[in-house]
């Protein structure tokens, strides 16, 4: 009876270490092709950068990119910049800073026409 208990707790065991072990190769294979992959985008764009005919905005490659990414996943995975944040704020909680008054400009002078 022993010797059953024995057996069955060395299996499971050895079924958790198996198991744990396909995963982290799984993983390390996942994050391998992850890194691999960064690599050539960072090298292609090193090299386009370098020796492209006409000169590049490196800012707006990288956006172009990014937006190609995600629009191969579905609709409603959007990337906002970091100098979008303002506006995204005030769309997804309606909060916004300021007074509160309609502000116009008046020949030399800004006016303040409704509070």
């Amino acid at each position: 009876m022993k010797r059953k208990t024995r057996l069955v707790i060395l299996f499971s065991i050895l079924l958790f270490a198996g198991v744990s072990t396909g995963f982290l190769m799984t993983q390390e294979s996942r994050d391998f092709r992850i890194a691999k992959n960064l690599d050539i985008f960072f090298s292609l764009f090193r090299e386009l950068n370098a020796f492209y005919v006409d000169e590049i905005d490196p800012e707006k490659i990288i956006e172009t990119g990014i937006e190609n990414m995600l629009r191969s996943l579905d609709p409603y995975t959007v990337y906002y910049p970091e100098s979008d944040a303002d506006e995204f704020t005030f769309m997804t909680t309606g909060k916004y800073g300021g007074i509160g008054s309609l502000v116009r400009s008046g020949g030399e002078y800004v006016v303040i026409s409704e509070v």
